[in-house]
């Protein structure tokens, strides 16, 4: 046993079928589907409306149930076949908003059929066709949509900002909802869901290319600076391998010439070893002889000074002793004065006599002492000391 489909096409929304012209119905039966209804029309009335729960418990199969239902002597009996679920219808517009860009879109509406307002597509198959397709609805509801939803809704945006804010959704939503009710209750339509889509506008077009063109100009702006950064990085190897390079053509240069400067150095510096070892040398014996001359001096300083010390001594022993003579001369002739005196033989002849011979004997005492006499000066460190000097030739103190 066969079924027989009313809907070959997923763009089918409705259709009136004639039951007169499923051919043996008692071979076939009709099977609905999940949202898919049936209402029964027996001449001009409508009758019961079927859905899949009530198909399923029906028992003898559907040309038996039908003829019981509409009997089988009626002249009118036909089948209104819908789909109940929702579905979606895209609505082509264009306009423009408030600063005058167009733009070009598509309202979508959402729309579902309640299972008790299946009847009121009678009112559509009255004046045409016995099926109704997605495109058919469309070419009902567009013109009002555009009238009533669209241009009104586009002239609230004052650019293309405000036609991508969610303002803009929610005032289309509610304007469909509002607009369209009583065109799509008289057809038994319920709207579910409104919203547009638009193209971009030719300004946004223009702001998309700019985008496009800074950002390629930025691309670019980056690949040079890659490009000069890796320029950079190969000045810089290139320069640090010829500085290397020189450097070391420096360093081999240098080299040969420090070799051939250390052989002249290491020549220097043995000429001047030797040098300083002749100078050595002669600084050594120019010592020796200063120290033996020191030497030699010192010894006849303190020789000369032993001298003088002794020669002091011997002078003033002499002194010591010409004067203990003289003072005992002095008062010898004292005494025999005295004696002359009282004797009274002291005349000038004998005063005189006297006086002479001590004149003698002090001549004779300077000649003895090598012309010193008592007046003759001592130095602190005990040399004698000649009327003549003016300093001491032995410590060099100046003579008061």
């Amino acid at each position: 046993m066969s079924n027989y489909r009313w809907r070959d096409s997923p763009d089918t929304i409705a259709r009136l079928v004639n039951a007169d012209k499923i051919q043996t119905m008692s071979s076939q039966q009709v099977l609905l589907k999940p949202n898919e209804a049936c209402a029964l029309i027996v001449d001009g009335r409508v009758g019961d409306i079927l859905t899949e729960t009530l198909l399923k418990s029906m028992a003898g199969g559907f040309a038996r149930w039908l003829g019981d239902k509409v009997g089988v002597t009626a002249n009118d009996r036909r089948l209104l076949f819908a789909m109940t679920g929702p579905m979606d219808y895209w609505i082509p517009f264009e306009g423009q908003i408030a600063n005058g860009e167009a733009v070009k879109g598509f309202a979508n509406l959402r729309l579902r059929m309640n299972l008790e307002d299946v009847p009121k597509l009678l009112n559509y198959f009255a004046n045409n066709n016995p099926t109704l397709t997605r495109e058919g609805l469309i070419g009902i509801i567009a013109t009002e949509v555009r009238a009533r939803v669209v241009t009104p809704c586009l002239a609230t945006c004052s650019n293309a900002a405000d036609l991508r804010g969610a303002m803009f959704l929610e005032r289309f939503e509610m304007t469909a909802e509002s607009e369209m009710r009583n065109l799509l209750s008289n057809l038994g339509f319920t709207m579910l869901k409104a919203f547009p889509i638009t193209n971009p506008t030719d300004m946004e077009k223009v702001a998309e290319h700019r985008a496009k063109v800074q950002a390629q100009m930025d691309g670019n702006q980056v690949n040079v600076e890659a490009q000069l950064a890796h320029f950079s990085q190969t000045e810089a190897l290139t320069l640090a391998r010829i500085e290397v390079e020189t450097n070391v053509a420096r360093a081999k240069a240098r080299g040969q010439v420090t070799v051939e400067l250390e052989s002249e150095l290491k020549e220097l510096r043995a000429q001047e070893a030797k040098w300083d070892s002749e100078i050595n040398y002669e600084r050594n014996k120019m010592e020796i002889r200063v120290d033996e001359a020191d030497a030699k001096t010192k010894r006849a300083m303190d020789m000369f000074a032993q001298v003088q010390a002794k020669k002091a001594d011997r002078i003033a022993n002499q002194q010591n002793f010409q004067q203990q003579r003289m003072d005992s001369q002095n008062d010898f002739q004292q005494k025999m004065m005295e004696m002359a005196a009282e004797n009274g033989a002291l005349t000038p002849e004998v005063m005189q006599e006297m006086l002479r011979q001590q004149t003698a004997q002090k001549a004779v005492d300077v000649g003895r002492t090598g012309g010193v006499n008592s007046s003759a000066k001592v130095c602190s460190c005990g040399t004698v000391l000649q009327p003549t000097w003016k300093a001491c030739p032995n410590c060099g103190s100046p003579i008061v």
